[in-house]
């Protein structure tokens, strides 16, 4: 199955999945109000950043290993499962002190909300497990599904629990909906590989199997890329955090606002990485890298110039909102977005190239620049300012991974 093919089956279930996003932000937007919106959207970067440190940063290894091999042994990648639960078990319980860190406005809200937190580390192990196994299987299409099940039970849940538990309701639906969507992606782990995945070993827990060399070695290899999706995650919202402490829950709403259009870019390019990093990991092909990059432009294009020229349109139509700032703001960001959707293909070449720390060392500097532009640029412009810094550090961060890819693809020129 071609890359083209995957993409435009990652593509399909993106757009479900981003359209269903829209819709769980359109529907808490509704129910808690711009100030307690705000607050759910200064909490959710939070949630995806220590989720993806936990959790969730191993499967892109799982899915490297088993790309590589020649017969594919699926159960001897269980005892990973094992250690990624526990794993989340140290996430959860370290999240409620995660306040104190980021103090500001943060330091207000109820402690429940951070334990919400520690239950999507939970609840993300199993789903997290599954999808790096049917990327490793090249399973595109099921993997494709495991989004639209997570996200639309999500739909289902969030209405119900929010109205009825506010902000920690919106939390919960999340951690439930990992949980249902990884009971669903163990089903088409079996099925894939027809019949001959053994369930039960799922419960078979056995400590030396845990820390067998096997697992370590994965671990070691998963540290570089979890520590750059984590950091590449927080480096997307870190502007909202900080917004979030310095400013208050309104104006954090106001910028989610237009920082969640602006993100529509990334179901393009990430339908184009997923299926990216295991194919340039068994081929060692640059190509496929330029393919992407041309596909990515096509996907992109209409998206970013719609938000330039007609930036009100999705305001109003999402949220009913268009503030003067807020319009401003999606005009840069969605610009900003576009050079991080490049950085973003940049990343799954290197990871799949073996280069995984150039990958994170580059993110890690971006993340840095990124925190201290906004803590001079939004405490000098307000919510402009935040945005201004994310498209200062997107651009440089774009520029390092274009010399990074182009020095790898000249070593292996001379090999």
């Amino acid at each position: 199955m071609s890359l083209s093919r995957d993409s435009i089956y990652i593509l399909l279930s993106n757009l479900y999945s981003k359209g269903m996003a829209y819709l769980f932000y359109f529907i808490t937007a509704f129910l808690l109000g711009t100030e307690a919106f705000g607050i759910l959207k200064g909490l959710m970067p939070i949630a995806d950043t220590v989720t993806i440190f936990f959790s969730s940063g191993i499967p892109p290894a799982i899915a490297k290993f088993l790309a590589e091999e020649k017969n594919e042994n699926v159960e001897k990648y269980v005892p990973i499962l094992h250690l990624m639960i526990l794993l989340s078990i140290f996430g959860f319980i370290l999240t409620p002190y995660i306040k104190y860190i980021l103090g500001g406005h943060y330091l207000t809200l109820n402690t429940s909300l951070y334990l919400a937190i520690g239950l999507c580390i939970l609840a993300s192990t199993l789903i997290a497990f599954s999808r790096g196994i049917l990327q490793g299987l090249l399973r595109i299409k099921h993997l494709s599904s495991t989004w639209i099940v997570e996200y639309t039970v999500k739909i289902i849940l969030v209405f119900i629990l929010t109205l009825y538990f506010g902000i920690f309701g919106s939390l919960l639906s999340i951690s439930l909906s990992y949980l249902i969507a990884g009971i669903f992606g163990v089903y088409l782990i079996h099925k894939a590989i027809n019949g001959r995945f053994n369930v039960k070993k799922l419960i078979d827990i056995k400590i030396k199997n845990i820390f067998s060399d096997f697992n370590l070695k994965v671990l070691k290899y998963s540290i570089p890329i979890a520590l750059t999706s984590s950091s590449y995650r927080l480096f997307g919202d870190v502007d909202n955090v900080i917004i979030m402490s310095i400013m208050g829950g309104f104006w954090s709403g106001i910028y989610g606002y237009s920082s969640l259009i602006s993100r529509g870019i990334f179901m393009f390019a990430s339908a184009v990485s997923i299926p990216l990093l295991p194919r340039i990991s068994k081929t060692k092909d640059l190509n496929l890298l330029k393919d992407g990059i041309i596909q990515n432009t096509i996907f992109s294009s209409i998206f970013v110039l719609g938000c330039i020229f007609f930036p009100e349109i999705p305001l109003i139509a999402f949220f009913k909102i268009a503030h003067p700032e807020g319009i401003l703001c999606l005009r840069i960001l969605a610009i900003s977005s576009l050079f991080m959707s490049y950085y973003t293909l940049i990343s799954s070449a290197l990871q799949g190239l073996g280069y995984a720390k150039i990958s994170f060392y580059i993110i890690l500097f971006g993340l840095i620049l990124n925190v201290f532009l906004n803590l001079i640029l939004v405490n000098a412009y307000g919510i402009v300012g935040g945005s201004l810094a994310t498209l200062i550090t997107s651009i440089i961060v774009f520029l390092i991974g274009v010399l990074a890819i182009l020095r790898v693809k000249k070593a292996y020129l001379i090999k």
